[in-house]
């Protein structure tokens, strides 16, 4: 049925992991920060090779052991706090928090699902059209054997990991009725944003659109994204902890759920904005936002301000952002998420590791959890936790 839809569209032109971290997860292939084109010359120090605790190696003090990461506290910052999506209008709500250890209630629903959305893309960049989209079986998503491939193999080896149980191709929207004016993207069709232009804000067309059918619901996924054409321009994008709630389920058999890409001028541009040198081929960076759990049948996971992180096997930097969510920046001088709960980890080793999170509740510091993310060379990896589900914006156009 979403076939013929896409047919449809495009022949008349009307036409976006958590799990139990445990102590036995692999270190990544090298902490070596020197790999690759770039030497360090940044102001950056230099990189531990573990951030590891356990009962028998505490953390040092000012940092608590969550799930065998000593993640610093910030005994100075304020209680953490959810923000409302998608006006990202802070709240006074203390976060939830019930889905820690990796506890979700699974909502009743059908068996399987279509998936469908926009391919977002993080920074300025291309249309996100011909944008290759694969789903895999996280619990079958391991692919570390590449790591025991000569460095000149790995892009190879990676993009060819792993039986894909979906894939679809990103296409443009067409024609669609638009509003003569808009005030925010939620008054724009999918695959368009509310942009200023010559003063006015109007709805222009920026993002492709996907579908991807008869997906398994429940069950955690991984998305790959990937360009088809102009690679140069982009970044391969690995989006861990997705999950297809059952509950979620559309009238149509369709969950929302849209896909991310990465344009090269915005790889280049975040490390660079905070003191660093270009992220060799040879690795690469972690980014998400922290969400608390979603509320079964009241809501998805809102954004956690005030939240601070740590990786396992430490980043070059790990770095939080201001509160724009079209105009964000990388900000070195904060220590917490801001409202919008937005993260990245620059220069990572590649691997499995484990991002771990604090924050103040009630006054008291204590864990926000925390979540296992492989790392690829020369991509980013996207996550999400405590709580999995993102919201989104915008449905799918009526005319299709």
């Amino acid at each position: 049925m979403i076939e013929n839809l896409r047919c449809f569209a495009i022949a008349t032109s009307l036409i976006l992991v958590m799990s139990a971290c445990g102590s036995d997860d692999p270190a990544p292939t090298s902490a070596d920060t020197s790999s690759g084109a770039n030497s360090d010359t940044s102001v950056a120090p230099p990189v531990a090779e573990s951030n590891a605790c356990s009962e028998d190696e505490p953390c040092a003090e000012g940092a608590l052991c969550v799930d065998t990461v000593c993640v610093p506290t910030i005994a100075t910052a304020p209680d953490a706090t959810i923000t409302e999506p998608p006006e990202n209008k802070p709240t006074d709500q203390a976060p939830d928090l019930s889905c820690l250890g990796g506890v979700y209630e699974a909502g009743e629903g059908p068996a399987t699902a279509n998936l469908y959305g926009v391919v977002s893309r993080f920074g300025g960049g291309l249309k996100t059209f011909d944008i290759e989209v694969d789903v895999f079986i996280a619990s079958e998503w391991d692919p570390s054997a590449c790591e025991d491939e000569p460095e000149s193999a790995w892009e190879d080896c990676y993009r060819s990991y792993g039986a894909s149980i979906g894939t679809g191709l990103s296409f443009p929207v067409g024609d669609v009725e638009v509003p003569e004016l808009c005030d925010s993207h939620s008054d724009c069709p999918l695959g368009y944003e509310c942009m200023n232009e010559d003063l006015d804000d109007l709805c222009d067309e920026q993002f492709g659109l996907y579908v991807i059918e008869d997906l398994p619901t429940n069950t955690e996924l991984v998305l790959r994204a990937r360009a088809t054409k102009f690679e140069s321009k982009w970044h391969d994008t690995y989006v861990f902890g997705v999950v297809l709630h059952a509950d979620q389920v559309d009238e149509d058999g369709r969950v929302h759920y849209d896909a991310t890409m990465v344009s090269q001028a915005q790889w280049l541009l975040t490390p660079n904005t905070v003191g660093l040198d270009d992220i060799p081929d040879t690795r690469g960076v972690i980014g998400g936002r922290v969400r608390d759990c979603r509320v079964l049948g009241e809501r998805a996971g809102w954004p956690i301000a005030e939240v601070s992180l740590a990786l396992k096997y430490p980043a070059k930097d790990l770095v939080y952002f201001n509160n724009l969510e079209d105009d964000t920046v990388p900000l070195d001088n904060r220590d917490t998420t801001n409202i919008i709960g937005r993260f990245a980890a620059l220069d990572v080793a590649p691997g499995w590791n484990v991002l771990a999170g604090v924050a103040q509740l009630e006054g008291e510091t204590a864990p926000v959890g925390s979540t296992n993310v492989y790392v690829v060379p020369n991509a980013l990896s996207i996550v999400s936790f405590p709580g999995r589900l993102p919201h989104w914006k915008q449905g799918w156009p009526d005319e299709l």
